[in-house]
């Protein structure tokens, strides 16, 4: 299908090399792209995958079992892979910033692909620039900068287009694309549209650049395939065979795939109309991609140009029309493969203007590094204005794990959303997300959140109800009160003033260890007709009655490790926070 004898450059002859002040410019952006990076590791606000995606991680460093263990609905490849750095880095409250620099390699090896891609379909200078703009293009820079499986998906996916496209396609080379695929499909479930995409972009790119039709090749283009198919079937394999072995298929299954099919999970953002995107486009694909296939030198580079631009712009229409759930992650392979493309566009557009308005070659030049600079300059004023970096985004989380660090002990639950307490185990099995939340109305899981508290004495949960379940939301206004960024266990007995020996019966819900507090400071009085004169164990369900011996404002009962460990219940701040 894409068989070419290697030459100097895409056009068949001697290239021109890269322009001196070109290199350097090209270069000097890059570097300023790894700086912007860096600080925007630093000051970027973490999005709610980071900690459900560290957490997943953590899991497989305490000898649990992803998905039999702890639910995630991602497959598992990336926690596998950075599970021992999670192990070696402990429980700490920056942990995620280290973790983002974990991603630096793999956006390295994502420009080199797109460079490597771009030098032998077009020119090196095609490269050059192609990795340069992607490194600064803003809907990709943010992406690209959290902790998430998709930055190991991309590379992946680069990765298997990169060998399909940059030599000879012998059967080992698309055995060993076939492996990346593989892999692909063991880092995000999203490769099958992926997949799709490529497979039918290999099969229009050689009839739309050929005169006719030749059986040969479509022969050899099968052969080709199943080599491909061959090698993508190899890793997940041997990873269902290692969940098989630890009684966990079934539940990766479920995990990974069946509890991410689910219709109508964002038709606000996502409406109907929108499922007409992809057959809308293939018309207007198919005369683009005859028309690039007709401006390349030869056949070979025809068929791999055009079967690129296919496989990005069907994936693109794809997600439009088939995927349910529509985020920005989605688009992180596109951008790359896209911009291979797209970028000797803006070069031969920034050529002619130069031929045009510089009639001497050094002023040429100047224009031409004028121009490219320009457009790079235009990408990081959205960075720069898309995210201030002096806007400290990351603060949430750090104090989010703080609390929970100080509260909490190895081996103890908390109720949070999706992991944004890390180091401890969710109450709740379910990960609180979208596709959660639609089986939860449809009534496919139990909201049974109430009942795991109880039962796993959770007396830590995140103060934030946007994404608790009703009645989940509306047990933990009435048993836990707020202390910052979390909620511990207890309750208000008395909202009005209380005078010295009223009787005020409670119930308690939670197990735990609580003391009497009121204005600031613990309380004496009779509890149960004994003299109360410290921390008491309540069990589930047991009914007390109190008798203050003093005149008190507001009496409430409260969890006595958070006193121990410094914090007060804030009464004057019972409303639930936003979630940003």
């Amino acid at each position: 299908m894409m068989e070419a004898h290697r030459t100097e450059s895409a056009s068949g002859g001697g290239e021109q090399p890269i322009p001196k002040a070109e290199r350097w410019a090209a270069s000097i952006l890059l570097l300023i792209a790894l700086g912007l990076r860096c600080l925007y590791i630093l000051r970027y606000r973490y999005d709610s995958d980071e900690p459900q995606h560290l957490h997943t991680t953590w899991g497989w460093t305490q000898g649990l079992l992803q998905y039999r263990d702890f639910f995630d609905n991602h497959t598992p490849l990336f926690h596998m892979l950075f599970s021992p750095l999670v192990a070696a880095l402990g429980e700490r409250t920056d942990i995620l910033t280290f973790m983002r620099l974990a991603m630096v390699p793999l956006w390295c090896v994502s420009l080199w692909c797109v460079a490597k891609t771009g030098t032998r379909l077009y020119s090196r200078r095609a490269g050059l620039w192609t990795a340069a703009f992607l490194s600064l293009l803003t809907w990709w820079f943010f992406c690209s900068v959290e902790y998430r499986t998709d930055n190991l998906w991309t590379p992946l996916w680069l990765g298997t287009l990169t060998v399909l496209v940059t030599g000879k396609l012998s059967k080992l080379r698309a055995f060993c694309a076939g492996l990346l695929l593989g892999l692909c499909f063991c880092a995000s479930m999203k490769s099958s549209a992926l997949a799709a995409s490529g497979a039918l972009a290999a099969l229009a790119a050689p009839m739309l650049c050929a005169r006719r039709w030749d059986w040969t090749e479509a022969r050899r283009v099968s052969i080709v395939a199943l080599f491909v198919l061959g090698g993508a079937l190899f890793a997940p394999a041997a990873l269902c065979a290692f969940f098989a072995v630890n009684g966990a298929l079934q539940s990766l299954c479920y995990g990974a795939v069946l509890h991410n099919l689910v219709a109508g999970v964002d038709a606000k953002n996502h409406p109907s109309y929108l499922r007409l995107a992809l057959p809308i486009m293939l018309p207007f694909l198919g005369v683009a991609a005859y028309w690039i296939g007709r401006h390349s030198p030869d056949r070979s580079i025809a068929v791999r140009r055009v079967f690129l631009f296919l496989a990005a712009t069907i994936y693109y229409g794809a997600l439009y029309s088939v995927w349910t759930l529509l985020t920005r992650q989605d688009f992180l392979p596109y951008y790359p493969v896209i911009l291979v493309t797209v970028t000797p566009l803006i070069l031969q557009g920034v050529d002619a203007m130069a031929l045009r308005f510089g009639p001497e070659e050094q002023r040429r030049a100047l224009l031409r590094v004028t121009a490219l600079c320009g457009i790079a300059a235009v990408e990081i004023a959205f960075i720069l204005f898309g995210r201030s970096p002096l806007i400290d985004g990351t603060q949430r989380e750090r104090e989010i794990l703080a609390e929970v660090l100080r509260l909490t002990r190895p081996g103890e639950y908390v109720m949070d959303f999706k992991g944004e307490s890390v180091f401890r185990q969710r109450a709740f099995f379910y990960v609180l997300e979208p596709l959660t939340f639609v089986r939860l109305r449809r009534g496919l899981i139990v909201d049974n959140v109430a009942e795991r508290l109880v039962k796993t004495q959770t007396c830590v949960v995140l103060n934030q109800k946007s994404w608790y379940p009703e009645h989940a939301a509306e047990f933990m206004t009435a048993n836990y009160l707020p202390i910052g960024r979390m909620r511990v266990v207890g309750k208000i007995l008395t909202a009005a003033p209380t005078s010295a020996g009223t009787s005020i019966p409670f119930d308690v819900a939670v197990p735990a260890r609580y003391v009497l507090w009121a204005d600031g400071q613990p309380v004496h009085g009779t509890l149960d007709g004994q003299p109360y004169d410290g921390a008491v164990d309540f069990s589930a369900g047991s009914h007390h009655v109190f008798q203050p011996a003093e005149d008190h404002r507001r009496l409430t009962i409260f969890w006595a490790r958070a006193i121990e460990a410094g914090y007060v219940p804030l009464l004057d701040h019972m409303e639930w926070q936003f979630y940003r």
